[in-house]
This record gives C-alpha cells, sequence and structure tokens, in this order.
C-alpha cells in the first residue's frame, strides 16, 4: 500500500501534507532566479521539505483518501494509521522509504531522519515553462571605445542647450547665406514701391493746391493797378519766385539680417577606466580559467605578471564613479570578497 500519490496531489493545493507520527511535507515558494554557473533563469518555484515535527493528524490525507477512493472517513483514517506504521517500520529497519516524485527519506550515519526532495515543482501556475538560457553580452575593448566615441560625436551634433567649456571658447555664429540676403531684399523692394509712389504722389498733389491758394489770396488782397505795376508786384522781376518741384525722395532699401546662432554643447565625457585586481596564480592555466569566466560575465579581462612571477588576474571597467560601486559590490559578491582596486 502507498498513499504516496494522494500526497502529491494535496501538495498541489495545499501548504502542508501530514503523515501522523511521521512528519508533514511542506511546499515554500521561491522567486524566479538566475543561475550563474549554468547560464539560465529559472522560473518561480515551490520546492518541498520535510519536517518531523509535525506529528498530529489534521485528517486532510484521511479525508482526501474518502474522497477518491469512496470510503467512510473512520475507514479512510485506519487505512493512512497503517501505512504510516508501515513507514516506521522501514525506517528503524534503516530502509530508504520513497514518495512518488516527492522525495526520500532515511536515516543517515548519526541517526537523524534526513529528506531528500525530488525537483518537482508544485506552483501550478508556471507548469510546462522551462528553463531560459541567459548568457552574457561579450564586448571587446574596441567596441567600447568606439561605442564611447559615437555616443560623444551624437551628443555633440544634437544637443540645442549652451554649456561652459573649460577653455572659454566662443561660439561663431552661423553666416546668413548671401542668396539668401539678396532675396529679401528683392521682396522687401517689391512690397515698399506701392507705399513710396502713393507718397510722392500725394506731395505733388498738395504743393499745387498751395501755390495755387497762395496766389489767389495774393490777388485779393492787392488794390487794383496798372497790369504792369500788378504783374510786378506778384512776379518781380529782379528776384522771380520759382515754382516749387516735387522734391524727390530718395528711396532707401531696408535689409533686416537675422544672423542665426548655432548653439553648440560640449558635454565632457566623465567615463574613467577601473581595473579591479581578483587574486594571482602561480598556474597560468587558472589565471586563464577566470580570465575567461570574466569574459563570460561580460568584463575586459587583464593578466599581468608581477615582479614575484605571479599571473595577476583583473578585470578592466570603463564607467562613470557612480556606475564603478555597483561593478565593484557585483565582483566582491560573485568572485573574491577581497578584490581590491589599483590606484
Amino acid at each position: 500500500m502507498d498513499l504516496s500519490n494522494y500526497i502529491e496531489q494535496l501538495l498541489y493545493a495545499n501548504d502542508c501534507v501530514i503523515i501522523p507520527n511521521i512528519g508533514g511535507f511542506i511546499v515554500n515558494y521561491e522567486a524566479a532566479k538566475i543561475d550563474f554557473v549554468a547560464q539560465e533563469l529559472a522560473a518561480p518555484t515551490k520546492e518541498v521539505s520535510f519536517n518531523p515535527k509535525l506529528v498530529s493528524n489534521d485528517g486532510l490525507l484521511a479525508n482526501h483518501l474518502a474522497q477518491k477512493e469512496h470510503l467512510d472517513y473512520k475507514k479512510a483514517a485506519e487505512k493512512v494509521a497503517k501505512w504510516s506504521s508501515q513507514i516506521e517500520e522501514d525506517l528503524f529497519n534503516k530502509k530508504i522509504v520513497y514518495f512518488h516524485k516527492i522525495g526520500k527519506l532515511y536515516f543517515n550515519s548519526d541517526s537523524k531522519l534526513e529528506f531528500v526532495p525530488e525537483p518537482t515543482n508544485f506552483l501550478l501556475d508556471v507548469y510546462g515553462l522551462p528553463h531560459i538560457e541567459c548568457r552574457p553580452v561579450l564586448r571587446s575593448k574596441e567596441y567600447l571605445k568606439e561605442a564611447v566615441t559615437a555616443s560623444a560625436a551624437s551628443q555633440a551634433t544634437t544637443s540645442t542647450a549652451l554649456a561652459p567649456t573649460k577653455n572659454k571658447k566662443a561660439l561663431l555664429p552661423l553666416a546668413v547665406s548671401p542668396k539668401l540676403m539678396a532675396a529679401a531684399a528683392v521682396v522687401l523692394l517689391l512690397f515698399s514701391t506701392p507705399y513710396w509712389w502713393g507718397s510722392w504722389s500725394s506731395n505733388d498733389s498738395n504743393t499745387t493746391t498751395a501755390i495755387a491758394a497762395k496766389q489767389d489770396k495774393t490777388t485779393n488782397d492787392t488794390p487794383t493797378t496798372p497790369k504792369s505795376t500788378s504783374t510786378a508786384s506778384v512776379f518781380p522781376s529782379s528776384n522771380p519766385t520759382p515754382t516749387p518741384q516735387p522734391s524727390e525722395e530718395k528711396v532707401d532699401t531696408v535689409v533686416v539680417e537675422k544672423i542665426a546662432k548655432e548653439v553648440v554643447v560640449v558635454q565632457e565625457n566623465n567615463d574613467n577606466t577601473y581595473v579591479v585586481v581578483l587574486g594571482a596564480f602561480g598556474n597560468k592555466k587558472n589565471a586563464t580559467r577566470l580570465a575567461k569566466k570574466l569574459e563570460k560575465d561580460g568584463y575586459l579581462p587583464v593578466i599581468e605578471m608581477t615582479a614575484s612571477g605571479l599571473h595577476r588576474v583583473g578585470a578592466e571597467i570603463m564607467c562613470n564613479a557612480s556606475e564603478f560601486g555597483t561593478h565593484f559590490s557585483y565582483i566582491k559578491d560573485h568572485y573574491n570578497k577581497k578584490a581590491w582596486v589599483v590606484e
């Protein structure tokens, strides 16, 4: 008689299933994680463990057995108790008790009950979801330099805000095209010609009207005299009064030039190069093995020969000061807690 299949079914829906007088199986949730050694992204899981202190009968297994085999609760409880006694007897006889898709239970050399779980995921939400391969992106030293250069060039050409520079060079204004200036002058001249012509015609008409009015006023105010005297008073022979002529006003063409200023932002590249030393090896193969592991994690390995004949392995990192702290903490956590930075 084996009731491990019923325990497996209960573990998918419950967090704990107890075998009376033996112990309880408990499932614990674990979030998704990255395995850096296998280079895989593991899905969330519910892994099973065993607690030998949970020995009181909660009736969960007996009730499930009664439903599956159509028994009353009393007979199902007796069946569970009988199976529990059989497991206890096998354990004291130093036998290994196997539970289908759950694990195995036995006494070790120190007479302690030990449980080895099976790799079964009891989380139904991720049923059938495989592990995803997760490999680091390898970047060479030349690639990093090209990326930094391209980023700096792109920022210099697309920026529109003004930033101070160290050498304080003056920014040169963008020259206006001569063709554009000539076109602006022609357009302005065409629109201003009707205005100047109308103003000149108006001045000519006003001048003629003023002269006629002055002549009429002089004739009315002067007493009747011989024709020669009247003519002499109006138009003296010694200094004849010339007829006012319409003055010709010189039209100046006003050209408005708009000087567009090209604003260039010069941003400083605050990236620095750091070298974090992970260790030194007498055997070059060990140093090479560590360098390959650094390459897989996306770092540039550096191997140097010291004066004492050791092969020192380091990681060259190009970043700013704020980003370096993250890289340095990662290297200390995954490689060597005593790693140090070359000044």
